[in-house]
């Protein structure tokens, strides 16, 4: 007879789903038993981590990830890294074990009584099967649902006794209908609207482009570059973006708006037309008073997800596929004869600075020597947009941050981003502070030989906090300091190649050999100036 394990691995292996990232319990012993030697299982010593190393898996090879956490506890963990997910678009197809059905009605321990709700707010959909026949139907509908735009991820919790129940022949035929069947996203754009915005997109003086990550998810890169190109506009990354979207060594490529309406509608002056793709216009944090965009522009959004069009504050939005409506517009428009803007200064080549040094000095090293084909990750906190300014990858999926800005989101999404980029060196470009949320992902990294290369800003305090503390006129705050933190000792500890830099010549070097070493992850600390007191666009 088949059991419901067999089935469900069954129909996990037909949808490619056989990498799975996992933290187990015992409510998930069942599933995991007799584990497929098809199959491989990534451990993460604490839930956030592999919900963020299949973060950055999915997002690099564009596919869905399959995550298994531990029925309550482990879904309450895991809960900071799915809204990271939840916000970056990711589909997740997560699972967790669930108490015997026969011991629920006791609430005997761990006992998931409401498994459905918990996860809910940072998921598309959560379940549980009514009965254990219906589960790998279940998990087909989270599979669909987490693939189609705007794609997400989604909960399915399993009792553990749902899993050895044998299933008659007729409901075998059943599964394996739902098993192959396919849905499939057909995407297109209305040529009339089409002709509508390029027309816009002509007739003004000086658009500007605010790109957002989903372009990528979209296999939007190489038409947006074109159309930008086309249209002469000057390109921003929009505040928070996850993924680029648009090559960040471009001439007409401006830099990351900074996240506050005043700051951004200054930064956009002008600018008599602004196109928002494949994103929300705009997220704002901290509150920045100003107008959401300067005297006389106007705002073209366009986005798969109708959410983020009900929500804009500004602008004429378009829900569509947003590859298909930017090669619909590029299809209607014209080489313009508009002077194209001004490109940003170039990186000035890197000077030698000791410790303490300047994050400016820093980065300009590590983006001169970093390799033409490099992957970063970035979560540096008050970094974040001097990274921008000093480091300038050009290719498509090669800059990701999380949109959703929790913490704990940049070691192990760079972990599942190097398994998911085996071929290409994957750089972690870490604050002190923030690299301590998920710190054991140095021993999954460590485990599985993962040839990550990590950077650490030390400059021992949580300097955004600092930032915002200035800006929000708060004085007195406690707990925004970090000494005594042992960086090189803690990742050897966990079994990484771990060095202390002195200077940015020793960056640089610690940085091509540890690219260089195929073998095991490397981490290079570096320690930094504090944060400027003040802090205008946080710049």
């Amino acid at each position: 007879m088949t059991t419901v394990r067999e089935a469900t691995i069954d129909l996990l292996r037909k949808h490619g789903l056989n990498t799975w990232f996992g933290n187990p319990g015992s409510s998930e012993l069942t599933l995991l038993e007799e584990f497929p030697t098809d199959f491989r299982y990534l451990l993460g010593l604490q839930e956030m981590v592999p919900v963020g190393m299949a973060d950055g898996f999915s997002q690099i090879t564009g596919r869905p990830a399959l995550v298994m956490v531990h029925t309550a506890p482990g879904l309450g963990n895991a809960v900071g890294a799915l809204y990271n997910a939840y916000l970056n678009k990711t589909p997740l197809i997560v699972i967790a074990g669930n108490q015997r059905r026969v011991m629920q009605n006791q609430k005997c321990l761990l006992t998931n009584e409401d498994a459905v709700l918990v996860p809910r707010p940072f998921v598309k959909w959560s379940a549980e099967p009514a009965i254990a026949s219906e589960v790998p139907a279940v998990l087909a509908r989270a599979i669909h649902v987490a693939m189609s735009p705007p794609t997400g991820p989604v909960f399915v919790s399993v009792p553990m006794d749902d899993l050895p129940y044998e299933l008659d022949e007729a409901q075998i035929a059943e599964i394996e209908v739902i098993r192959d069947r396919e849905v499939i996203h057909a995407g297109g754009f209305r040529k009339d609207l089409a002709k509508k915005i390029a027309g816009r997109l002509s007739a003004a003086k000086s658009p500007a482009f605010v790109v957002h990550g989903d372009l990528e998810h979209a296999g939007a890169w190489d038409p947006v570059v074109k159309l930008a190109e086309r249209s002469k506009a000057a390109v921003w990354t929009a505040p928070l973006p996850g993924l680029s979207g648009f090559p960040e060594n471009h001439p007409l490529y401006q830099g990351m708006l900074p996240p506050g309406a005043g700051w951004i509608s200054e930064e956009l002056k002008g600018h008599d037309l602004v196109v928002a793709l494949g994103g929300p216009v705009f997220r704002y944090y901290p509150y920045i008073p100003g107008s959401y965009l300067p005297e006389g522009t106007s705002l073209i959004h366009i986005t798969s997800d109708p959410d983020e069009a009900a929500r804009a504050p500004v602008g004429d939005a378009y829900v569509a596929d947003v590859r298909a409506a930017v090669e619909a517009v590029l299809g209607e428009i014209s080489e313009s004869s508009r002077t194209a803007p001004k490109a940003r200064p170039d990186v000035p080549r890197p000077e030698r600075a000791e410790v303490p040094m300047q994050a400016a000095d820093l980065w300009t090293a590590v983006g001169h020597a970093a390799p033409a084909d490099a992957l970063f990750v970035t979560e540096a906190g008050s970094n974040e947009i001097p990274i921008t300014s000093f480091v300038r990858p050009g290719a498509s999926l090669s800059h990701m941050s999380a949109v959703g800005g929790g913490l704990g989101f940049g070691l192990p999404a760079a972990v599942g981003a190097q398994l998911g980029a085996p071929d290409r060196p994957v750089l972690a470009l870490m604050g002190d502070g923030s690299m301590h949320y998920a710190i054991t992902s140095l021993w999954t990294a460590a485990r599985y030989k993962v040839p990550l290369t990590i950077v650490v800003s030390s400059n021992e305090e949580y300097g955004v906090l600092k930032q915002f503390a200035d800006i929000e006129s708060t004085t007195g705050v406690p707990g925004l300091d970090l000494p005594d933190l042992n960086i090189v000792a803690t990742a050897a500890s966990y079994g990484i190649d771990a060095h202390e830099a002195t200077d940015t010549d020793q960056v640089a070097e610690m940085l091509r050999a540890g690219v260089d070493d195929r073998e095991r992850p490397t981490l290079i600390n570096v320690r930094t100036n504090k944060v400027k007191k003040v802090a205008p666009r946080l710049a």
